[in-house]
């Protein structure tokens, strides 16, 4: 996921402490859930030709996303998300825990599961020291474990995503065998219950998939972003279908999952529903980014539903990345604010290349980040519903004439005149030798 967090703490209240209660860590708001069940088999929907995987952030876990969210276009929501402390044990403080065991994440579990979408919590860790340390304590994998399998069954839940982000490519296996044992534990307590691990883009990402698919994961989820960064040399999407530049893109990921003989059918790709914003000289689409006005008007990611496209602004959009565009003047800083982001349009070529390539889906970072745009659903139920089935043309028959048959009169006969035979001459006597005739 994108781990950028600390612009999000601004106003909530980071001192919320929910005591711990249990041998697993599990607080009396969780026990109190116990009435959230996880799905059957038999209660999974299996309404979608691919597998549509949406994670709602902590920040936007509120009533009002949670009834605005098309449960019939989705297949699992990923709860976002729950930390670790130094011990493996799960952070209580941590906002993402409050809102997992709020009553907002209780309306989201009680639709999502009547609908039969699977809903998972996501179990993130950020930075190298600190995962090459969980990694290398079996104890603290142990209680982590434990807890977050407590939490799974207080609150319903159906899996748990993995999301480690800097984690040493020497320390991979040590990974593998967490995911491993982690996925024996969920489905120990949910025998259909999924571990899924969210992973980078890059040659990294495809090493780390790898290690988790080792462990048995059930999903590898690609992080499809960030490709473009503040830091980037051009404007340009933030998840370009094929970069002009000639450097990474979608493409270019897949490309490299495949060769890598990953299973493809085991992978989602998860887009953004968010863009990328820098100041520019110019207008002009693909341009340099003036890093001299980042003091006053620095380059940022910017949520679908913020993108305004005034009147008389130029903007369009980029077949090539796939990605709509538009540049605006600010007279105030004299800079143009040029902005790249998925449109619909550019929604529809990244769900293509996603079927196209025989992946399990799609993901979507994040969940009300377009604020429920009508458009965007639009876009997924074309590309993941089932056409209507074709009805059968109904035979039309004629209507039965019934005839009655009357039987067939038999000719008349044929009476012939018969006429009289002559009766026959009598014979003629003849004298005999010697005689004479009468």
């Amino acid at each position: 996921m994108k781990t950028v967090r600390l612009p999000f703490l601004a106003g909530l209240a980071l001192a919320i402490v929910i005591p711990l209660a249990g041998f697993a860590g599990v607080s009396p708001a969780d026990a109190r859930s116990a009435a959230l069940h996880p799905l059957t088999a038999k209660q999974v929907a299996h309404r979608l030709t691919g597998e549509v995987y949406g994670f709602l952030p902590y920040w936007l876990e509120t009533k009002k996303t949670a009834t605005a969210l098309r449960y019939d276009l989705l297949t699992t929501v990923s709860l976002f998300d729950i930390g670790l402390q130094s011990n493996g044990g799960i952070d209580h403080d941590w906002p993402g825990y409050a809102a997992l065991v709020g009553s907002s994440s209780t309306t989201v579990i009680n639709a999502a599961h009547a609908a039969g979408d699977r809903v998972d919590m996501t179990l993130a860790s950020f930075g190298f020291a600190r995962n090459r340390a969980f990694l290398r304590s079996r104890t603290d994998q142990r209680r982590a474990i434990r807890q977050v399998v407590a939490l799974m069954a207080a609150r319903g839940l159906d899996g748990v995503t993995v999301d480690f982000e800097s984690v040493y490519l020497r320390d991979l296996p040590d990974f593998s065998r967490f995911v491993d044992a982690l996925g024996r534990a969920v489905r120990a307590h949910n025998r259909i219950g999924r571990v899924t691990v969210a992973v980078g883009a890059s040659q990294t990402g495809a090493a780390m998939a790898a290690a988790a698919l080792a462990g048995h994961a059930d999903r590898v989820l690609i992080m499809g972003y960030d490709y473009r960064s503040s830091s980037s040399t051009t404007t340009g999407s933030t998840d370009p279908l094929v970069n002009r530049d000639g450097g990474m893109s979608l493409t270019w990921t897949l490309d490299l999952f495949k060769a890598s003989k990953l299973p493809m059918n085991r992978i989602l790709l998860a887009l953004p529903y968010y863009g990328m914003s820098w100041p520019t000289t110019s207008a002009r689409p693909g341009t340099t980014p003036a890093r001299a006005a980042y003091g006053k008007a620095p380059a940022f990611p910017i949520r679908v539903s913020k993108v305004a496209v005034p009147k008389g602004s130029p903007h369009g959009y980029d077949r090539v990345e796939a990605s709509a565009w538009v540049a605006v003047y600010d007279s105030r800083l004299h800079v143009w604010r040029q902005t790249y982001y998925d449109s619909p349009e550019a929604l529809t070529a990244k769900y293509a290349l996603a079927r196209s390539r025989g992946l399990a889906g799609i993901g979507i970072w994040a969940l009300g980040y377009d604020a429920g745009s009508a458009a965007n659903w639009q876009v997924l139920a074309k590309a993941f519903q089932p056409p209507p089935p074709k009805l059968k043309p109904v035979k039309k028959h004629p209507p039965k004439v019934h005839v009655t048959h009357h039987p067939k009169p038999k000719p008349a006969p044929v009476h012939r005149k018969v006429v009289a035979k002559k009766p026959a001459r009598p014979p003629v006597k003849t004298a005999r030798s010697g005689s004479t005739p009468v």
